[in-house]
């Protein structure tokens, strides 16, 4: 039996793997996934256009929500229409290019295949931009452009049916608040150009960037909907099944605020639905719905004449879980239920829940944290609330969010990066010699010259979103079974994850070194072989050295909005981009209104944020909180950085922090593009500022964790 050697897309090294396999009849350089993708039997000669369609505003969608599961199930709304734009798109005739879907449970799930991982159904994974080939002109795309709205208000119209079935309380004229707020929430963005195989690499490229020049441009098709709760910004009122439009005989867009307030009040009783103090609008609404898996499951049944999996929605965390997970690797089940079972038997009436949602807490039986927020606790318990747990929000305190995505990946598949990295044609090519030894049966590549850099074709794009694909299956595990996390959506080269204060340095390491291809938790390096790692003693293909990423991390303490956190999360990734990629930026949000923020390379993160001082006679936070009253000073700051290396080994030395600047230097070395934040002041400051927080919150875990003992 043959050998199977598989290819690595961006760096070209070769490896053997009964896993992945390489498609050879082609010449090297694709894998069977990519051709799975093309379906070689298709006939391609009806096919006269290629067109790229989008929608949006989805960060503004995505953002709008006050718990948790709102974030997550819009990414899963989002990913469900990209779902049927795709399905639809193939039964009309034309033929889906990206995103990779031939292995996505839902699309599988919407063909009636057999098969479907319930698992990976609710996890929202496609992103919301659509490549593909089509037989007719430029009416065809505009008719499947239509179908993105339709097929919207068809969700939105059975979600309503199944939301009155669900309760009463939820029927009323302000459904006609919703449809009209939803008909006008997707913008959608198209273009196409006619097919030729030849430039085929080089028009989606362009046709790419049409959709991101029209989306810059802010060139919605109607109103927009920003989606924000707050009636007097002038966007959307607070709903309420009474409501009325004002083209409709008595109709104000609102009510008298004592008779909403009642209604809300009297919905909170329900508390897997709404909480207290839950004021939506017509937006977070259709989110809070869709959340309740006895809600989304008859929708989709009807919608689709047949059941989907089991929804896991009604046990995703909320935000006091994912603060409160560190808990597991201070204390005991047995010492944390002793008085946390109390606080929930007490303003729950014996309801104990115990799942989390929370992978690494839910495997112990840890009982759920709920008690310990206020905003939790119905109005006439608070004060006995007050009384019972002083001190203990101090466990769900902060919260910390990463996102991220890929450095340059319209350059990856434009293969300027191969041309920028000179990246040889002939790496995606077995040699005579390996051919020989394997007894395979192809034919070595004619290539001359050798040295030409790589070309792009299209299974080779394909081969890169397969590449991610991967990167996020192994993102998955890596966050939930190797840290205290929980993945919201991950889909090409975009990642959302969370998790509590505690993983806020090492998950942020992991999450490079995963990308990067060094060693992890979860997976090996192979020697010598970039861009390839083993997992389960399996071989996964994940981006590797060669190509970089920024993430923003954004650590948010309890009050702070959940829009306002993803508002920051969008912005730290970009900020990191923005100077320079490669890089690393995290905030941090107070209640008070201030904020933290430093932007570090990768190459320097590990180095500067794993030292710790090397002290007995006092904290870790003294020693942190000497160094940045000594950075402070004025002197310093008007010294440049560069002639007081000496002073700086010496004020390192005097708080016994083991680091030199030559090491700084060292790590320069290779790639000295990274000066421009070491002769800044400001960035060292903030360093510390942000060595300083991270030891204060680490010494107030250790006070709380000694008083609950």
């Amino acid at each position: 039996k043959p050998t199977i050697y598989s290819t690595h897309p961006i760096s070209g090294q070769w490896q053997r793997s009964n896993y992945l396999k390489q498609q050879f009849w082609w010449g090297g350089g694709a894998s069977q996934e990519a051709f799975q993708q093309l379906s070689t039997d298709y006939d391609y000669s009806q096919m006269k256009y290629i067109g790229v369609v989008s929608f949006g505003p989805v960060q503004s969608f995505l953002g709008s929500g006050q718990r948790l599961r709102d974030w997550a199930v819009a990414s899963w709304l989002c990913h469900y229409l990209t779902a049927v734009l795709i399905y639809r798109w193939q039964e009309h005739g034309g033929k889906i290019l990206t995103p990779l879907h031939q292995t996505s449970p839902l699309i599988k799930w919407l063909k009636n295949e057999e098969d479907i991982d319930s698992d990976f159904f609710w996890r929202p994974e496609l992103p919301n931009v659509v490549t593909g080939l089509f037989p007719d002109n430029a009416q065809w795309l505009e008719e499947i452009g239509g179908l993105i709205t339709k097929e919207w208000l068809s969700l939105i119209e059975e979600l309503e049916n199944a939301a009155i079935n669900y309760s009463h309380r939820l029927n009323g004229e302000g459904w006609r608040i919703v449809h009209e707020d939803h008909k006008y929430l997707w913008s959608v963005y198209k273009d196409y150009r006619p097919l030729d195989m030849d430039r085929i690499i080089e028009d989606n490229q362009t046709l790419h960037s049409s959709i991101e020049a029209q989306k810059i441009a802010r060139n919605w098709q109607n109103r927009w909907w920003g989606g924000y709760t707050s009636p007097s910004a002038g966007s959307l009122s607070i709903w309420h099944p009474g409501l009325k439009s004002v083209d409709r005989p008595g109709g104000t867009w609102g009510l008298p605020r004592d008779t909403v307030d009642q209604w809300w009040e009297e919905m909170s009783e329900d508390r897997n639905l709404f909480g207290e103090s839950d004021r939506l609008n017509s937006l977070e609404l259709v989110k809070r719905l869709a959340s309740v898996p006895s809600i989304i499951e008859p929708t989709l049944s009807k919608l689709w004449q047949k059941n989907p999996p089991s929804c896991p929605w009604r046990n995703f965390p909320e935000e006091t879980a994912i603060a409160a997970s560190w808990i597991v690797d201070y204390l005991a089940p047995e010492t944390w239920n002793q008085e946390v079972k109390d606080l929930n038997d007490y303003f729950f009436e014996g309801d104990n829940q115990r799942v989390w949602g929370m992978p690494q807490v839910d495997k112990q039986g840890y009982s759920h944290p709920r008690a310990l927020e206020r905003r939790n606790i119905l109005k006439e318990q608070k004060e006995d609330w007050d009384d019972l747990t002083p001190g203990w929000e101090s466990a769900i305190e902060w919260r910390v969010g990463w996102r991220g995505d890929g450095d340059n990946m319209g350059k990856w598949l434009s293969g300027q990066q191969y041309q920028k990295n000179s990246l040889s044609w002939s790496q995606w090519h077995l040699d005579q010699q390996i051919i020989e030894e394997n007894n395979l049966e192809i034919e070595p590549a004619n290539i001359n010259p050798s040295n030409q850099t790589r070309k792009l074709d299209l299974p080779h794009v394909l081969d890169i979103s397969i590449l991610l694909s991967y990167w996020n299956h192994l993102l998955y595990p890596l966050v939930e079974e190797k840290h205290h996390g929980k993945v919201i959506f991950a889909g090409g080269d975009d990642f959302l994850t969370l998790g509590p204060i505690t993983e806020a340095i090492a998950l942020t390491t992991d999450l490079y070194k995963l990308w990067s291809g060094q060693k992890t938790p979860l997976t090996n390096p192979l020697p010598n072989a970039d861009g390839w790692v083993e997992y389960q003693e399996k071989i996964y293909p994940i981006p590797g050295k060669t190509i970089n990423f920024s993430l923003g991390v954004v650590i948010a303490q309890r009050r702070i909005p959940q829009a306002l956190w993803h508002r920051h999360l969008n912005e730290a990734y970009k900020q990191a981009k923005n100077l320079g990629r490669d890089r690393v930026a995290v905030r941090v949000l107070f209640n008070s209104g201030q904020s933290l923020q430093w932007v570090c390379p990768w190459i320097l993160w590990d180095l500067l944020m794993s030292v710790e001082p090397k002290t007995d006679d006092n904290t870790a936070l003294n020693c942190w909180e000497k160094l940045l009253f000594y950075f402070s000073s004025t002197t310093l700051q008007q010294t440049q950085v560069l002639k007081t290396k000496e002073m700086i080994n010496t004020l390192w030395a005097s708080v016994q922090l083991p680091l030199k600047w030559e090491e700084i230097e060292q790590k320069l070395d290779k790639r000295g593009r990274f000066s421009q934040e070491l002769l800044n002041w400001d960035w060292w400051l903030n360093w510390l500022s942000l060595r300083a927080f991270l030891s204060r919150q680490s010494r107030d875990r250790e006070k709380w964790i000694s008083k609950i003992q």
